[in-house]
């Protein structure tokens, strides 16, 4: 089987927009997601390091039309969190798992493998991933689309914040998979979820009735922890041992950190190398390459060597001795593994062969030097019924441990994990999936255990929730109970102190007049002279503000972006001025002269009716031109504050405008879809609010006789 080698970036895009995002991540790093996930997945155009202030718009302005929720584990996210989507933590149960799901128009792209969200896990490291394209209209693919679902609402009842962008990303899956028949049984791969039960079961009972296992695959930078020798089923290794044959191998995939690829250090002459590992670089066809060789035995004639695929294999001694002079063959340093001895040394017991692969951390591509420490996991079970030979292989985010394979998740018990299953037909093992593995004997090569230094207490637990409510300008901080043994502490936000005191908080706090900033989308809390970063979430993303300081785009600057006369970038750059200025701005009046005319204002109103029945249009999309900053809802908020607060328009003026915009809305044809009642009820409750506006308005007919004329054309009913 060939995998396919690339950058997970280059398979997010798509040539359509995207309807909705969530992503599952151990370690998270905002500025990677934010500067290239997100502007992959998005199809962002601006530069984030170039033109940093316009990146940063259009990202929001995105956002506020395409859900996207992100789920971490709460103790290894990094701060530098800038865009308002929902990061939404884990802290109770380690939570590893790493997906991606993206919700288009026809069709959903679901990735699953071992890479987190950081540059290392999308490019850095060597990774494994799964992507699908599932369509919504295949039962299969829909019963796979489900499975996933249900695993989003599980993991959502771990997180300490609940959000928003999470269940609209949850309602645009179900417009679109929710009364399509599934059919489960069909689906080539199965989502394995340890939610639900441990891995290795699921997996398990994914093996044909009377399967004998004939080898084993394990792939992975961490194994169990070598603190028993007893091979049982709370092994790893041991496991799956009740089901294997007497003659069954095991291959131990290994992470190789001190790989070479270039000679360093004296020559060692051959005969003092045996038993050794030795490097044998060499020219070919795509540029230098290196492979990996034991010798076993010198003759007269010839050098025996055990390849890299562990067979032996005989080279003319005098090329050998060539290529030892020329420092084209050379012994490395003593291979350093990270695996446990003890617990491979009782594998031997049950397995006919024990095997250890070894994966060059640095290794030759194309004639250059790369190094990629191996992240990748994987878990292959090659078995025979009958005559008949397959192979069941998972792809995920579990390491080769007790708590990630053998434990169901929860507090104090296993990690949150995810893979996908298949099962091939043939024979496999584990170098038909990832080839660069060096087949080493234990004798040349040191068995280590990784060491993790023990974390120091993250104080950002102390805060439950951090939620900016932007239609009403606050910010509140809900306290965990655990703050109450908090020290002396305090909170920042865009480096301006907000709140401190030398004893425990007690209460939530609220912050008044408070403005999302570009800068930052968290607070940081300082304690021990250490910070700690804690997610702002936004209760509504389309109330957030055109313009972080002043009262946004005028009344003219909106009917001119609405008409189409101006673009969205410009209407806010006035906005800004305006704020800077205190007031003088450079107005529109090149296009306005002294005031804006009837013409538009009617412009205005039919172009959004136009764009409101645009199919393409989401949910959030098509509620955002109605309720958004820029919306049509702000130009005519700005009508009624002319009218009832600045008495800078007559208040029969403003009927007129919201009696027009009732009815071009009430005309308002919208194409079938699947999301078309959602889209409607958005609408409904606009008009409704516009009705409710004009009846305020209380507008007679006095001294005005031709409004008679006018209520009997637009209707009683509609003012």
């Amino acid at each position: 089987m060939k995998i396919a080698s690339g950058r997970v970036l280059d398979r997010l895009p798509c040539e359509e927009p995207c309807l909705g995002a969530v992503f599952t991540s151990y370690s998270f790093d905002p500025g990677f997601f934010e500067d290239h996930v997100l502007r992959a997945m998005l199809r962002l155009v601006s530069d984030p390091v170039e033109q940093g202030a316009r990146y940063h718009s259009e990202a929001r302005s995105a956002l506020q039309e395409t859900p996207v929720a992100v789920i971490v584990d709460a103790g290894e996210r990094r701060p530098g969190r800038r865009l308002p989507y929902d990061l939404l933590e884990v802290s109770d149960v380690v939570f590893h798992p790493k997906s991606v799901l993206l919700l288009y128009k026809d069709h959903a792209c679901l990735t699953i493998g071992s890479g987190n969200l950081t540059f290392s896990g999308f490019g850095g490291n060597t990774e494994l991933f799964i992507t699908l394209d599932l369509r919504y209209d295949d039962a299969a693919d829909v019963g796979l689309l489900r499975a996933f679902d249900s695993h989003l609402h599980r993991i959502s009842g771990l997180t300490r914040q609940k959000g928003t962008q999470l269940s609209l990303f949850r309602n645009e899956l179900a417009l679109r998979i929710g009364t399509v028949p599934a059919d489960s049984t069909s689906s080539t791969v199965v989502l394995l979820d340890s939610t639900t039960a441990p891995i290795i079961e699921q997996l398990q009972a994914l093996l044909p009735q009377n399967a004998i296992i004939e080898r084993v695959g394990m792939l992975a930078p961490f194994y169990e922890r070598d603190d028993d020798v007893e091979l049982d089923v709370t092994s790893v290794f041991g496991a799956l041992a009740p089901q294997v044959s007497d003659e069954a191998i095991l291959d131990v995939g290994v992470a190789w950190d001190n790989a070479q690829v270039f000679p360093d250090g004296e020559v060692v002459p051959l005969e003092n190398g045996l038993g050794r590992l030795w490097a044998w670089s060499q020219e070919g066809d795509s540029g230098r390459f290196v492979e990996y060789l034991v010798p076993t035995s010198i003759g007269s004639n010839t050098l025996g060597y055990s390849d890299q695929r562990g067979n032996g294999r005989r080279w003319p001694i005098n090329d050998v001795h060539t290529a030892a002079e020329e420092r084209h063959f050379w012994m490395l340093p003593q291979p350093i593994a990270f695996a446990p001895k003890q617990a491979l040394e009782a594998a031997k017991s049950r397995f006919a062969d024990v095997r250890l692969w070894l994966h060059p951390a640095t290794r030759m591509l194309e004639g250059r030097p790369v190094h990629r420490p191996l992240h990748a996991k994987l878990l292959l079970i090659a078995f025979s019924v009958g005559t008949s030979k397959g192979a069941l292989v998972l792809v995920g985010s579990a390491n080769m441990s007790r708590r990630a394979l053998l434990l169901k998740a929860g507090p104090g018990q296993g990690n949150v994990e995810l893979g996908l299953a298949f099962q091939l037909e043939g024979s496999y093992s584990l170098i038909d999936f990832v080839p660069e593995l060096v087949c080493t004997p234990s004798s040349a090569m040191e068995l280590r255990e990784r060491d993790f230094p023990e974390a120091a207490r993250n104080f950002a637990m102390m805060i439950e929730t951090a939620i900016h409510d932007p239609a009403e300008c606050t910010l509140a901080v809900t306290w965990a109970e655990s703050a109450t043994d908090l020290p002396a502490w305090r909170l920042t936000y865009c480096g301006n102190e907000i709140a401190q005191a030398a004893t425990p908080p007690s209460g939530k706090l609220l912050i008044n007049d408070f403005v999302l900033q570009p800068s930052s989308a968290e607070l940081v809390l300082h304690v021990d002279g250490r910070e700690f970063p804690v997610p702002i979430l936004v209760t509504d993303l389309i109330a957030l503000p055109a313009v972080a300081v002043g009262t946004g785009p005028g009344l003219n600057e909106l009917l001119m972006l609405l008409g189409r006369r101006i673009g969205a970038e410009r209407a806010v750059q006035i906005a800004e001025r305006k704020s800077i200025a205190d007031g003088e701005s450079d107005s529109l009046s090149a296009f306005f002269g002294d005031g804006f005319s009837p013409t538009d204002v009617f412009r205005a109103w039919w172009a959004v009716a136009e764009d409101l029945q645009d199919p393409e249009l989401s949910v959030l999309a098509f509620r955002l031109r109605l309720e958004g900053a820029l919306g049509v809802g702000a130009a005519w908020a700005r009508m009624l504050d002319a009218a009832v607060t600045e008495h800078s328009l007559q208040p029969f003026e403003v009927w007129f405008y919201g009696a027009e915009l009732l009815r071009e809305f009430g005309n308002i044809k919208l194409a079938p879809a699947v999301d078309r009642a959602a889209r409607e009820a958005v609408l409904a409750k606009f008009r409704n609010r516009i009705q409710a506006d004009l009846a305020g308005l209380k507008i007679t007919d006095d001294n005005r006789p031709w409004m008679q004329i006018v209520r009997k054309f637009y209707g009683e009913d509609r003012a």
